[in-house]
């Protein structure tokens, strides 16, 4: 059965670190998805308190990648 992926700006995003950094949650549908979802959420919260794009962004990134120890890397 094929993958279940919503290919979305953040859950590819996700999906490409974690391939470059060999992580085995890279098969893991429900947890990129999660995370995608949670940051896009993220996203459209700081939008509509007045938050820039690229404020916006920062936020949602953050919440992507929560938990991930090496900041250099996001």
């Amino acid at each position: 059965m094929g993958r279940k992926i919503e290919f979305d700006y953040y859950g590819l995003y996700l999906l490409k670190y974690l391939q470059e950094e060999n992580d085995p949650r890279q098969t893991d549908d429900n947890f990129i998805n999660s995370r995608a979802e949670a940051a896009a959420e993220e996203f459209e919260l700081a939008s509509r308190e007045g938050m820039s794009v690229a404020v916006s962004q920062e936020r949602a990134i953050a919440v992507l990648m929560d938990g991930f120890n090496k900041p250099e890397d996001i």
